[in-house]
């Protein structure tokens, strides 16, 4: 993506990455990779960092700087799977309007994304995981970085 991006401040040992949204207004927010029960998943969660240091996935901000936003989650995941090349990330929406955000986003860059990852989505209809496609509904993904041997 050759979208302008925030810088972050990666703290954690690089599982989360702090950044301030410029948008009408200054928002404070946090990308996160809790990783789960399953070795190498990780559950990566975008959110508002609240006055007392939570974290606020259900916020709607709406700050005018949505692409920014997406492209600095971009980067962030790249950072990570970079630096955890075993790791497999899952995300989603907290809404369904969310949700098909950033499958809509995938999709306008999806030839570049597959270069370098492999990105599958959870089928809204069956629940069934398959490699990502355009024009189909999902309700979750994955991406992982591409070995080198494939």
């Amino acid at each position: 993506m050759e979208q302008s991006y925030y810088i972050v401040e990666s703290l954690w040992d690089g599982y989360r990455f702090d950044y301030v949204s410029i948008g009408s207004t200054i928002i404070e927010k946090a990308i996160i990779f809790y990783e789960l029960d399953v070795p190498f998943l990780y559950s990566l969660l975008l959110g508002d960092i609240e006055e007392d240091g939570s974290i606020s996935a259900e916020s709607r901000s709406n700050n005018g700087d949505m692409i920014k936003n997406l492209t600095t989650v971009y980067r962030t995941i790249e950072q990570f799977l970079n630096n955890n090349p075993r790791a497999l990330v899952a995300f989603q929406g907290n809404t369904a309007a969310k949700t098909r955000l950033y499958r809509i986003a995938i999709s306008k860059y999806l030839d570049r994304f597959l270069d370098r990852y492999l990105i599958w989505g959870v089928r809204c209809d069956n629940g069934r995981h398959e490699p990502f496609q355009i024009n189909q509904s999902y309700r979750a993904f994955f991406v992982t970085i591409k070995s080198l041997s494939t």
